[in-house]
């Protein structure tokens, strides 16, 4: 009778081949698919919901670009109406720009175009309207622009007091020397209309401080503060 042959106990048994991490593996791979065949109606509408919504992604952005290049398109010809003094087709055509293109980064440029026609015309106070209505920042250099506009159309309409506001707010939020010392000038010149000479003295003193010495660009605003303090005194 053959003796049976004893097992190798430097050998691992079966049970002890098994890595439990494998068993881990499959059973979730089991419990997924389980999953999926119970809910295989919603993975298909989520699938489906995924792929539209990438599709319609995809849709926005070209619609965007292309929306883009159509108005870029679009404020050239009218700003070249502009320069051959078309000046009132101009203001029609900015008009129907606004309605079509409006969230366009070039919608913001034809606001200031078209208040500006309207400030050149005599118009300040359609240009008022046009400035206020948009309500743009000061946190970009058009919108800094639009604001000095809208400055300019207020002194256009004898309101002083709204002109030298908005003109010192340009002077707070402008990040370029020049344009705070536009906001400035035009503020100081605000407030020698409202007789505040003092204070317009001092807009003067400011902008001096944002000249290095010996800038031959100081000596115009040292006259004009050398002038305000001998009507004070």
């Amino acid at each position: 009778m053959a003796k049976r042959k004893r097992p190798d106990p430097s050998l691992p048994s079966q049970a002890e081949s098994v890595d439990p991490q494998e068993d881990v593996f499959v059973a979730n791979v089991l419990e997924v698919s389980s999953w999926l065949q119970r809910h295989r109606q919603l993975v298909t509408l989520a699938v489906v919901g995924i792929v539209i919504a990438a599709v319609a992604g995809v849709y926005y952005v070209n619609f965007q670009r292309t929306l883009r290049v159509q108005a870029i398109n679009q404020l050239e010809n009218i700003q070249q109406s502009v320069s051959i003094q078309a000046i009132e087709d101009a203001k029609v055509q900015l008009g129907d720009f606004l309605l079509r293109f409006d969230g366009t980064p070039q919608a913001d440029e034809a606001v200031i175009l078209l208040a500006r026609l309207h400030l050149e015309s005599g118009d300040a106070a359609v240009a008022v309207n046009v400035l206020e209505g948009r309500g743009m920042g000061f946190g970009t250099g058009l919108g800094v622009q639009a604001n000095l506009l809208l400055g300019k159309a207020y002194e256009e309409e004898g309101q002083w007091s709204e002109a030298e506001r908005t003109f010192l707010r340009v002077a707070e939020e402008a990040e370029l020397d020049f344009q705070v010392r536009e906001g400035l000038e035009n503020a100081a010149r605000a407030r020698i209309r409202l007789q505040n000479i003092v204070g317009a003295a001092d807009l003067y003193r400011q902008i001096l401080d944002t000249y290095e010495e010996g800038d031959p660009d100081r000596g115009m605003y040292e006259l004009r503060l050398a002038e305000m303090t001998e009507i004070a005194t």
